[in-house]
């Protein structure tokens, strides 16, 4: 595994310029990888100890190690398969896509016309495309978990930090992230990203900013934002809403393999997944699969879950956790079944609560109830600054990416008006 040091490139003059340059460290990896590739199935193994894909002739240094044998193509070619999940509750949580998950969302992208896809701590997606649409699709890697450069080369992988979008090796994977941006068509890129749960909005908001602003310095033409496909929990979209009001949640319920309550099944959660994909694609270009019960709503115009039914009075599929709502004609609104209304705190809620002790959400930002931070008259009037700082930020990024010194300073980030401070010891609570 290369050190954090910048390698000088490989290459002569007259080389094409249309790819990066190999690194020394990139070009020993990428020549050690198609080796592995080369030989059998038997001669293949990989150390989980040491986090190295072994030949049959190294094999044996490695003996008092855990190691699995008989690396096959199939598995070399999907290596989340083969690296043990980092499982500590506290530091790297790492959960993967199920197969069917995998499938149903890059059916979904498909359908939208996005043919290249960068992917953001979502190595499932990855090798889906790569497996499975690669004459017609192209998917990059960018992830915290950097075991991954075992497997593949600067073109398909880059080591990177979410939430204060760094490159470790900067002079390769931002090189090569920039370039795969500008082989994607204008309006045929998107976004994929299933990011920690634990982790702020604003952050990972500012870098897909930052990620939408380099594609349309190489595409000016492009028609609307990047497209970007968020996947999160359900009960995460207030502040997901509040950081990004052009996102809408879609009823798709995402499982995975490894966690019990984030799949199907008598062991999983009674009403599905929890976890949902957020995205700004128009919903009614995104279909969900129709075999696991999901159907059309022609008032709506998106496709609904089994279980959410219309309901006229809201003008909306009104389910969010898996359950059918029911309308509440005091509160004016759909409510959760187990919900009943209470005259005394005047508002739906669950009937064995202790009256007085609800106390409405307030504003964010004045703290007053009654409305939210989008409705706040202290945030209306002052949209004119906001707007403006909005635009020293944007304009901050372009200086900084004509100077080449993104991701030097990016240890503390404005937004509005507070500051979030990047800790690298808490990113390490990962969830892929």
């Amino acid at each position: 595994m290369s050190g954090h040091h910048r390698s000088r490139p490989i290459g002569t003059q007259g080389e094409s310029t249309s790819c990066p340059p190999l690194t020394v460290a990139s070009y020993r990896n990428v020549c050690r990888l198609e080796k592995i590739r080369k030989i059998q199935s038997k001669d293949r193994s990989y150390c989980h100890s040491c986090n190295l894909l072994l030949t049959s002739e190294e094999r044996s240094s490695h003996a008092d190690h855990d190691v699995t044998d008989k690396i096959s193509d199939y598995q070399l070619s999907h290596p989340s398969e083969i690296m043990k999940p980092l499982e500590s509750a506290k530091k790297e949580a790492q959960y993967l896509f199920a197969k069917r998950s995998t499938q149903a969302i890059v059916n979904m992208l498909r359908s939208a016309g996005i043919r290249s896809v960068l992917c953001i701590g979502a190595p499932r997606i990855h090798e889906f495309v790569r497996a499975t649409h690669s004459s017609d699709m192209k998917s990059l890697l960018l992830d915290f978990d950097h075991r991954y450069h075992q497997f593949y080369g600067d073109k398909e992988f880059s080591w990177f930090n979410a939430f204060n979008c760094h490159w470790f090796l900067e002079d390769e994977g931002k090189t090569s992230t920039l370039e795969f941006m500008r082989q994607a068509g204008e309006n045929e890129l998107a976004i994929v990203t299933d990011p920690p749960f634990g982790g702020r909005a604003e952050p990972l908001v500012y870098t897909f900013q930052r990620l939408d602003v380099f594609h349309k310095e190489l595409h000016p033409d492009r028609n609307g934002a990047l497209s970007l496909m968020w996947i999160f929990p359900y009960f995460m979209e207030p502040m997901i809403l509040d950081s990004n009001p052009s996102m809408s949640m879609l009823d798709y319920k995402v499982d995975y393999d490894n966690h019990p309550l984030f799949q199907q099944g008598h062991k999983g959660r009674k009403y599905g997944s929890p976890v949902r994909i957020f995205t700004n694609i128009l919903p009614s270009k995104l279909p969900l699969p129709e075999e696991e019960g999901y159907r059309f709503c022609d008032f709506c115009e998106k496709w609904v879950s089994s279980e959410n039914k219309h309901c006229f009075k809201c003008s909306s599929c009104t389910s969010k956790d898996g359950r059918t709502y029911v309308h509440c004609d005091r509160c004016a609104r759909c409510v959760k079944p187990s919900w009943k209304h209470c005259k005394e705190c005047k508002r739906c809620c669950l009937p064995d609560h202790k009256c007085g002790d609800f106390k409405p959400a307030g504003c964010f930002l004045c703290h007053k109830p009654g409305h939210k931070k989008n409705e706040c008259p202290i945030r209306t009037n002052s949209e004119d600054a906001d707007s403006a700082n909005r635009q020293r930020v944007r304009k901050k990024i372009k200086v900084q990416s004509s100077s080449g010194e993104e991701g030097k300073t990016m240890g503390k980030h404005n937004f509005g008006k507070r500051k979030y401070q990047s800790n690298e010891k808490n990113i390490k609570k990962r969830k892929v």
